[in-house]
């Protein structure tokens, strides 16, 4: 019980930092026309899979997976987002791609989630690559769905 309770204290502490308040600072200036654009690029600061995404709090993380569970959620936290970027889910599953879902981040920093459907068909090793739209890869998470 200990247990849950501090892992929810973690997760709303987590969601806080994900949802800031709305400030009266001065928006940082945009670089001069010609100017380089910034190369600070978002930072991953935690990727998992999950068995349900609820009020942007993820539940039940694992490496394995029952089939019964009928849906299961890759879930991202971004920080230093500069500006508007998409970033994309490529679920793939025994090595062939199944879903590449686009997702949007937005600055300071951003939650989102994909899910896909499970059949009975899709037992087996999957992993789930989270990149930008350049192609980097920001993480690669594999797990498996079961009987």
């Amino acid at each position: 019980m200990l247990r849950k309770t501090i892992l929810m204290i973690v997760w709303i502490f987590i969601a806080a930092i994900a949802c800031p308040l709305p400030t009266h600072a001065q928006s940082p200036s945009r670089p001069a026309a010609g100017s380089p654009a910034p190369t600070s690029k978002a930072t991953l600061i935690q990727a998992i899979v999950c068995e349900d995404v609820k009020d942007g709090i993820p539940y039940n993380a694992s490496v394995a997976f029952s089939i019964s569970a009928g849906k299961i959620y890759c879930f991202t936290f971004f920080d230093s987002i500069v500006e508007d970027m998409p970033i994309y889910h490529h679920w793939i599953f025994r090595d062939r791609p199944s879903a590449r879902i686009r997702l949007g981040l937005k600055p300071p920093r951003w939650t989102t989630f994909s899910s896909i459907q499970l059949r009975e068909a899709d037992k087996g090793p999957w992993r789930v690559e989270i990149t930008d739209a350049s192609g980097r890869v920001f993480k690669i998470l594999r797990f498996s769905v079961t009987d």
